[in-house]
C-alpha cells in the first residue's frame, strides 16, 4: 500500500468530486445542505467609520442583575432570520493554533521574569471570545476581533437571537467522515446567522455555546 503525504492531505482538504459525490447518497446527508453560502439571504454588515451604512450600532446599556454599565450590539434595521451577521468582520477572524497559545502561556510563568501585562490581556482576550474549530485535532482556534466580539452572551434561549451557520449535527456530532466539513470547515467555524427575525431596535444576543460543537 503506498501511502504519503499527499494521500494524507487530500483527506484533509479533499477535492470537490468527492464532496459531489458524498453529497449524492439518499437520504442526502444534513451537511450537504450547507456546500456554499445562501445567495438569497441578505448580509448585514457593522461598520464603525460609517454610521449611516451600519446596520448596527454600539450601546451603553444597565446589567439588570449587577446594575453595572455593559456593551450592547443593537441592530438599526429590521434583519430576517438566516441574514448573515457581520460577515466581513467574522471572516477576519484571528487565527490560532493550540501551539501558540501554549507557548504564550509558558511565557507568562518564567520565574525571574517581569510579567507583561499586554500578553495577559491578550491571552484573556482569546479565552474570551476565541473558540476551537470543529475539525477536532486541527489545533485551529479562531478569535472574533470584530463588532461581533461586543454581542452580549445569555443564558436564556429565548433571549438569543444568533446561531453558526451551519447548525449542531441532528445526530449529536459530525459524521466521521464528510468531505463538505473538510471543504468548508473555515465558514463554518466563523459565520453567523439570525437564528429568528430581528427588530430594528433589538438588542443582537449570543446564546452560551454557541461555538460547541
Amino acid at each position: 500500500v503506498h501511502y504519503d503525504g499527499a494521500t494524507q492531505r487530500s483527506f484533509q482538504a479533499p477535492p470537490r468530486a468527492w464532496e459531489t459525490v458524498y453529497c449524492r447518497r439518499e437520504p442526502e446527508p444534513f451537511e450537504c445542505a450547507y456546500r456554499g453560502l445562501d445567495k438569497n439571504a441578505e448580509l448585514f454588515e457593522f461598520d464603525p467609520e460609517n454610521e449611516e451604512e451600519s446596520s448596527f450600532e454600539i450601546r451603553m446599556s444597565k446589567n439588570k442583575e449587577t446594575g453595572e454599565d455593559e456593551v450592547g450590539v443593537y441592530a438599526k434595521v429590521d434583519m430576517p432570520e438566516g441574514s448573515y451577521l457581520m460577515p466581513t468582520h467574522l471572516a477576519a477572524s484571528f487565527e490560532v493554533s493550540d501551539d501558540s497559545m501554549e507557548n504564550v502561556h509558558a511565557n507568562t510563568q518564567i520565574e525571574g521574569v517581569d510579567k507583561a501585562t499586554v500578553i495577559e490581556d491578550f491571552i484573556d482576550f482569546i479565552d474570551t471570545h476565541g473558540h476551537p474549530s470543529i475539525q477536532e485535532g486541527s489545533g485551529k482556534n479562531y478569535v472574533e476581533v470584530g463588532g461581533s466580539f461586543m454581542m452580549r452572551i445569555s443564558e436564556d434561549p429565548e433571549e438569543a437571537n444568533v446561531r453558526r451557520w451551519i447548525p449542531s449535527h441532528p445526530d449529536g456530532g459530525r459524521p466521521k467522515f464528510s468531505p463538505v466539513y473538510d471543504r468548508h470547515r473555515h465558514s463554518f467555524d466563523v459565520f453567523l446567522v439570525a437564528s429568528r427575525d430581528i427588530k430594528a431596535g433589538e438588542e443582537v444576543v449570543k446564546p452560551v455555546g454557541l461555538w460547541d460543537i
